[in-house]
């Protein structure tokens, strides 16, 4: 890889670690474990962008930075590790055109798995940490922010690739521009 391409990843995954950053820090709706975010929609976004392994990093700093900041402190590694392993989930699948899908399909069932499993690796955290209880009362608040995560994210990535923007995508919703995640 040239010097000029490993420089251009960098600033790319930098500018997406801070996007995920702010759509947590920022953008929070009070609730009774903590807060909802759209931060996961930034995740999902910036693995359309830069790729699962590059969408892993920005998505796992920038959440667990915005939990430092935010006085989450306890929550930083497990959501460093959630939202690597939601991203990872998702560029994989998208890589490996999962289940035959294409397009917009393969993006939905992409985000989906990926939310599924952010939201079963959370509710272990919140078992470990805090008990049975509290791990099934997460469950609701884990599923709605993934959820509106991925309509967030639909809807920025289908109105970005009405413009100019779209060649930086890695993968887009049409199903032209796969190159590799």
């Amino acid at each position: 890889m040239k010097q000029t391409e490993r420089i251009k990843n960098l600033c790319e995954t930098a500018l997406f670690i801070a996007i995920v950053f702010l759509g947590v820090f920022i953008i929070k709706f009070p609730g009774p474990f903590g807060y909802a975010h759209i931060g996961d929609s930034m995740i999902f976004l910036s693995v359309l962008m830069l790729g699962g392994k590059r969408g892993a990093v920005s998505g796992g700093l920038g959440a667990a930075l915005a939990d430092i900041v935010s006085g989450y402190t306890i929550w930083a590694i497990p959501t460093l590790l959630c939202k690597a392993f939601m991203a990872l989930i998702m560029g994989t699948m998208i890589k490996h055109h999962a289940f035959g899908l294409k397009g917009r399909a393969l993006w939905i069932v992409s985000a989906a798995a990926g939310g599924l499993t952010q939201g079963a690796a959370y509710a272990v955290f919140w078992y470990a940490l805090f008990g049975k209880a509290a791990a099934i009362a997460a469950i609701p608040g884990l599923t709605f922010q993934a959820v509106s995560g991925i309509i967030i994210a639909f809807i920025i990535s289908e109105a970005l690739q009405k413009t100019s923007l779209k060649k930086h995508f890695i993968y887009t919703t049409d199903g032209k521009g796969v190159q590799t995640c």
